[in-house]
């Protein structure tokens, strides 16, 4: 009789704990929205995006968050698209993976469709406008592309060096561009974004087009040729085209060399000056030290020198001292 009264008295308080902790559970589920677990889809006229936090202002940024993901992954974020440029003697085959990061997309006039508090955490779903949000992304476009394609046909007389140094300093708003276009198809697959990354790339790739048409003279006051072919090594890994006659550009190293000895050391102290000629005008200049030592003798000490003047270009940059 005992053993059967335990028994009943053990199901009983398991009975109990388990519908606790189905209580428990059914009251989490049941405290969280139903546009929050069923986010409404996007539609032609609106976007939508749930967040949740400890307070409303980060909710309202994970919201946004998720608008943004829900935007991207609706078109499939990866896009490829190959491109063929030919020009004179340069060909490249250019295969791209389009990837628009959700960070980049920016809504400014978004709209609190639902907001509420649960325990400790808000819940909101906010909505944008999506045609209001196409149209002011389209005029941004329009202004990049208009200042893009200003600058590009301002360049057509200049020399290739300074081609090239306008179209590097273009490549931070192509891309921007580039990933506008991207968003107003996501916005809209209508939009043709395609003739636009055309554009761009073609423009980008005019960087290669004119470095394989340019030639560089490297020319140095001194015997040693050591600095001047650590410089010619750094042009040709940047994929410039070092010559010895007809130049488009001209680079005059002029190398002050000084030796000295101390505590047993060769040591050898440069200041190498670049100066860098296109038409006949110098059009940027460097400076650059460098110190070598060695123990044995002062070849090896101007060697040790010439090392630390490549590092410090590696460490400027070609385009730097070309440009700058």
């Amino acid at each position: 009789m005992k053993n059967t009264i335990l028994l009943f008295t053990s199901i009983f308080i398991i009975l109990n704990i388990l519908g606790c902790s189905n209580s428990k559970q059914n009251t989490k589920i049941n405290s969280l929205p139903t546009w929050y677990l069923n986010t409404p889809s996007n539609t032609y006229n609106k976007l939508y995006g749930t967040g949740e936090a400890f307070n409303i202002n980060e909710a309202k940024t994970n919201a946004l968050s998720n608008m943004s993901q829900k935007l991207i992954v609706s078109v499939n974020s990866n896009i490829n698209t190959t491109t063929k440029t030919n020009g004179n003697s340069y060909s490249k085959d250019i295969t791209k993976n389009i990837n628009l990061k959700s960070k980049q997309i920016s809504f400014n006039n978004y709209k609190v469709e639902k907001l509420i508090q649960s325990n400790s955490s808000f819940f909101v779903l906010l909505s944008v406008d999506k045609i209001a949000l196409f149209n002011e992304k389209k005029k941004e476009l329009n202004l990049l592309d208009n200042s893009i394609h200003t600058k590009i046909n301002n360049i057509q007389n200049r020399s290739k060096l300074e081609k090239i140094y306008i179209l590097e300093q273009l490549k931070p708003t192509i891309t921007k561009a580039k990933d506008t276009a991207f968003l107003l198809y996501a916005l809209d697959n209508n939009f043709n974004y395609s003739q636009y990354y055309s554009q761009y790339d073609e423009y980008i790739n005019q960087i290669d087009i004119i470095k394989s048409n340019l030639s560089i003279k490297v020319v140095s006051n001194t015997k040693n040729t050591l600095y001047k072919e650590y410089l010619k090594e750094l042009l040709t890994k940047e994929s410039y085209k070092v010559s010895s006659n007809n130049e488009d550009v001209l680079i005059k190293i002029s190398n002050n060399i000084r030796h000295s000895k101390a505590r047993g050391w060769q040591i050898v102290k440069a200041s190498s000056t670049l100066n860098i000629i296109s038409n006949n005008k110098t059009i940027s200049s460097k400076t650059i030290s460098s110190i070598g030592r060695s123990s044995s003798n002062k070849q090896n000490a101007l060697q040790s020198s010439a090392i630390s003047f490549k590092k410090k270009l590696e460490k400027i940059g070609i385009n730097k001292i070309l440009y700058q």
